[in-house]
């Protein structure tokens, strides 16, 4: 098991979205908020393809196909393996909660 280096927590924008109050596109835009407000979001470490995927959350229509690509490329980025001491535990860029 990795050791994560931040945690992105969206379990209560799923929540939301499992109970109807918000769309596809009101999510993706409320995911864009939430890692803009992070500590992560301006590490110099992987900042360009995390500033594409917040402007793709930003743009996103009503289409789960796409949300879920985007949420793919999220996954992709937080999964990304950082410096680690020989003899500790993998250290990874972001946890990301999203259910309960």
């Amino acid at each position: 098991m990795p050791k994560w280096v931040n945690k992105l927590d969206l379990k209560d924008l799923w929540k939301q979205r499992d109970e109807g109050k918000i769309t596809i596109s009101e999510l993706g835009k409320a995911v864009a908020d939430r890692i803009k407000k992070s500590k992560f979001y301006k590490l110099k470490t992987h900042e360009q393809s995390l500033r594409e995927i917040v402007l793709d959350f930003e743009d996103c229509i009503d289409d789960v196909e796409e949300f879920d690509e985007i949420l793919e490329r999220l996954y992709d980025w937080a999964d990304t393996p950082l410096l680690t001491r020989l003899g500790q535990m993998q250290r990874k860029m972001c946890w990301i909660a999203t259910q309960f």
